[in-house]
């Protein structure tokens, strides 16, 4: 069984050429929960950019479809990832 422990391999399951994959995590207040989402959405920004490095903090940083916003997943709180018809569970 394959599971998902970094960045890079999140990056390399999903794949960054903008398609949709659904990913369903626990968040810091441990609730769970599901999201369908994109990387590398370059609409929505605000200029700002992030303060830090999210890959150097195990973090990815999405764009969530549903709520037209950049959401942050700790990669040590991911349940499952669905991309490309392939199903990965970190449980």
């Amino acid at each position: 069984m394959k599971t998902i422990n970094t960045t890079q391999q999140f990056k390399e399951f999903v794949g960054d050429n903008g398609r949709l994959f659904s990913v369903t995590f626990r968040k810091a207040d441990g609730s769970i929960r599901k999201m369908v989402a994109r990387l590398n959405v370059k609409s929505y920004l605000t200029g700002g950019g992030a303060k830090y490095n999210a890959a150097e903090r195990n973090n990815i940083v999405v764009f969530s479809m549903r709520d037209k916003a950049y959401r942050t997943i700790k990669i040590d709180n991911l349940l499952s990832v669905k991309a490309n018809g392939e199903l990965i569970e970190n449980i």
